[in-house]
């Protein structure tokens, strides 16, 4: 194998449909595989659309290609007209939450192979213990590491079941941290005592999961001068040695600050993760610089050129789990909507006027970045009320009002709560209305802020507006 050809084969490269014409994505493809890279991570694009590009990727590779996706809340958190799911959050809260995990891994797995993606990049195992975390919150499933391993364990089993590879995430644990990782170096500064809880799930995981994913995040405690991602004391020491996972060591992905700050340039990053331990590199802000980069460390390093042929020889085991059966085609978009529906919590009592009236404000109030192509917030909540028979008042001074608040973990959105606009825009809705019931669609720490009473939704995809509204009907006795 040609030195250039193996460095390739550790870096995926990111298709961007959600960003890019279709045209534009062909070329960044065709030029990625003329580098000779391992694989793509997929973002966007319709799921007809999808599945037909990766068949011609896999095609005209030459080499067999890892196809991998960040599917936390199903299939359709990317792609469209497919199931959308609740964050692991919510599949917590659900009333049977290892039936709920089960079930979410399941369809995310079945979705992914009919797609043609083998590697999904999920689910998320960190603690859910910081409130001003601004990058985890409803990404993970709890805040007691028993809950997040066990339910971790079932959506894992699930996901592999249908023939695809899990991506358990991010190692040792994001979840103390109170910076985002894509802005800087965020540093969990806890003893090795309390990292350990923080570990215990991908402990639980080890000896079934088939990767995990190395956090940009630097860990004192656990002796580490280097983020996670190019830290040997974590990758060799820790994962490699006390928790003896065989499998793939993943980056998160490589242009996020805390991954390129940590050395200066994208290349050189790169080759410190390779040297740490991790076998494949994903996202490079730059993937010329960092195929080139690691091309010339293995050419002058021996070590680096080892460590190369390591990393490639385990992709060559990982795929050895992997399913060339068909796999048979389902609706999943009924079982994901009442899996979202048995997902949403209420907290307190539902307000005695929606028994009795059918005339109502309903103010939708995004609080998160923009999402490019997403429908309007507020629309599928507003539909769902008005087949029950519901007339919405748009006027403002509407004696009773139902306020929807957008507010999830986002890359490079900077926090974990409300924003003061937010807060504001809430506050003036209470003003002018008799009676407000608040529905977050995010944390239920965000009606904390508000009362603490109102019912959570937990994420923003139409089918959790759909399933909060259902939730509020039913639970009033207000439905047709």
């Amino acid at each position: 194998m040609e030195a250039r050809e193996c460095a390739g084969r550790v870096v995926l490269e990111a298709l961007r449909l959600d960003l890019e014409p279709e045209a534009q994505v062909r070329e960044t493809a065709k030029s990625a595989l003329g580098l000779g890279v391992g694989g793509f991570i997929l973002f966007g694009g319709q799921g007809e659309q999808v599945r037909r590009l990766v068949a011609e990727l896999r095609e005209s590779a030459g080499h067999p290609l890892w196809i991998g996706s960040d599917l936390e809340r199903g299939p359709g958190q990317q792609f469209g007209g497919l199931p959308t799911l609740p964050p692991p959050a919510g599949l917590a809260a659900h009333r049977r939450p290892i039936e709920a995990a089960t079930l979410a891994g399941r369809i995310t797995g079945r979705a992914a192979r009919n797609l043609g993606i083998d590697l999904v990049f999920a689910p998320v195992l960190d603690l859910d213990v910081e409130p001003r975390n601004p990058i985890i919150g409803t990404r993970a499933f709890s805040a007691d590491e028993r809950v997040v391993a066990q339910l971790g364990r079932a959506w894992i089993d699930a996901c592999q079941a249908e023939g695809v590879l899990a991506c358990a995430k991010h190692f040792p644990g994001h979840g103390r941290a109170v910076a985002d990782s894509h802005e800087e170096i965020p540093v969990v500064d806890a003893s090795r005592a309390m990292l350990e809880s923080d570990v215990r799930p991908f402990r639980e995981v080890a000896d079934r999961v088939a990767a995990i994913m190395v956090a940009h995040v630097l860990y004192p405690g656990f002796g580490a001068s280097l983020p996670a991602t190019m830290s040997p004391e974590i990758i060799d020491h820790v994962l490699r040695g006390d928790l003896a996972f065989e499998g793939l060591v993943i980056t998160d992905a490589m242009n996020m600050s805390g991954f390129l700050d940590a050395q200066g340039s994208g290349g050189r990053a790169a080759v410190a993760a390779l040297a740490a331990g991790c076998d494949l590199l994903v996202y490079p802000e730059d993937l010329r610089a960092t195929v080139e980069a690691l091309e010339a460390a293995a050419r002058d390093d021996p070590a680096v050129r080892a460590r190369l042929e390591t990393a490639i020889r385990r992709s060559e085991t990982a795929r050895m789990r992997l399913s060339d059966a068909t796999c048979r085609e389902d609706d999943s978009h009924q079982a994901s909507l009442k899996l979202a529906t048995d997902s949403v919590l209420t907290i307190g009592e539902l307000p005695g006027w929606l028994r009795s009236e059918r005339c109502v404000r309903v103010v939708a109030i995004w609080d998160d970045r923009e999402q490019p192509g997403r429908p309007p917030f507020g629309e599928a909540f507003n539909r769902e009320f008005e087949a029950a028979g519901w007339t919405i008042d748009d006027s403002d001074d509407a004696r009773f009002a139902i306020v929807l608040i957008a507010s999830t973990p986002q890359a490079w959105k900077g926090s974990a709560g409300l924003t003061p606009r937010t807060q504001e825009a809430v506050r003036s809705v209470i003003v002018t209305s008799q009676d407000v019931l608040p529905v977050a669609f995010g944390h239920r720490r965000l009606l904390a802020e508000l009362g603490g009473v109102g019912v959570c939704a937990w994420g923003t995809e139409p089918t959790m507006e759909r399933a909060a509204a259902r939730t509020i009907l039913d639970g009033a006795g207000a439905g047709p």
